[in-house]
């Protein structure tokens, strides 16, 4: 079992150190992850149903109620691109936080960086998405499952963007087999933070976001090492080391 407690530690200070501001980067992310929420909820209607179920006497402008006259595959459409947008920037800010933790001076720009292999982050979140959807449909447990079996997928092809999408699946497998329980129970240590986020209506999310990111980060980063899967730094006189171990040298573990 890894310390939380260390970790948890450590990702406050790597957050409070970093040298290109982890809630500046962490607020234009939420800025763009809502406005593209915005986007979705404006097309499909429902913000429209939700002020009249509020406000049924109230007079909406004319542009509101401009969705009800789109076309269904406009609403698909848009639905669709502003979802898988917004897991591209996820990505981009999981390479920000990455680098933070290398200890590199990471460009807010870094948030866009998910864009230089889009095809793969759009198919990697498409494949997760029915993996899960799936096991769910199952059962909620398998579904569950699939969550922690696929935590890693994205770290891992944020770092080695080189691999397939079904490498990096195939390395959180790996990578997470037999420490699934550990990040669910990391994940309950976060319900306070997560409560506090709602109760302050998302404000919070600039603090606790990057905090979590890190906390999860470091996790990922010592389960590598444990088990020597994933991209890990060459061993010192090692040059012809590409820091690519694929394969677990302790056992086969799926």
């Amino acid at each position: 079992m890894l310390d939380r407690i260390q970790l948890k530690r450590e990702a406050k200070g790597i957050v409070r150190n970093a040298r290109a501001s982890a809630y500046v980067c962490t607020l234009l992310y939420v800025i763009i992850v809502y406005v593209l929420d915005t986007v979705r909820v404006y097309v499909s209607g429902s913000l429209v149903a939700d002020l009249q179920a509020l406000a049924p006497e109230l007079e909406l402008p004319a542009f509101l109620l401009l969705p009800a006259s789109f076309n269904p595959l406009v609403v698909l459409f848009v639905t669709i691109l502003t979802t898988l947008l917004a897991s591209v920037i996820s990505a981009g800010y999981a390479i920000y936080h990455l680098g933070v933790r290398r200890g590199e001076e990471m460009a807010y720009s870094t948030l866009f960086d998910g864009f230089s292999f889009v095809g793969k982050v759009i198919l990697l979140d498409v494949i997760m998405s029915i993996f899960i959807t799936l096991g769910t449909i199952l059962f909620v447990i398998p579904g569950v499952i699939m969550v922690y079996r696929y935590r890693f997928a994205l770290y891992n092809l944020c770092e080695n963007p080189e691999i397939s999408v079904m490498e990096a699946m195939g390395l959180s497998s790996r990578q997470t087999y037999g420490h699934k329980m550990d990040l669910f129970v990391l994940d309950i240590t976060f319900f306070g933070w997560q409560l506090l986020c709602t109760l302050t209506m998302g404000i919070a999310n600039i603090w606790v976001t990057p905090y979590i990111m890190q906390t999860q980060l470091g996790y990922f980063q010592q389960i590598k090492k444990m088990k020597g899967i994933g991209w890990l730094p060459p061993e010192p006189g090692c040059e012809a080391d590409d820091g690519f171990h694929p394969q677990d040298p302790f056992g086969p573990g799926v």
